[in-house]
């Protein structure tokens, strides 16, 4: 079941350029997106440790949770590139 999920993730079995290039950009939106939030995460961090104020444990348990989308969006990020590589190489040839 997983493996089906990061097959749909990843557009294992998508070779159309109009459907990979838009995915593309969306998966760097979300990059984006998610490096503003650990950016914001760790602004706030600073502002806690500035200020003498303890977070409570769902601050850090967010924390983790967006390190772990972070990780499965560069990963995602990885396959499609590979992909649109494949594809650009399939076109050239």
């Amino acid at each position: 079941m997983s493996d089906l999920c990061w097959e749909g993730l990843t557009l294992k079995h998508i070779s159309h350029r109009e459907i990979v290039i838009p995915y593309l950009v969306f998966i760097i939106m979300a990059l984006l997106f998610e490096l503003f939030l650990i950016l914001l995460f760790v602004f706030s961090e600073f502002l806690f440790i500035m200020y003498n104020f303890a977070p409570n444990l769902l601050f850090y348990i967010s924390g983790l949770v967006l390190i772990v989308i972070m990780t499965l969006t560069v990963f995602i990020f990885k396959d499609v590139m590979n992909k649109v590589k494949s594809l650009s190489a399939e076109i050239s040839e």
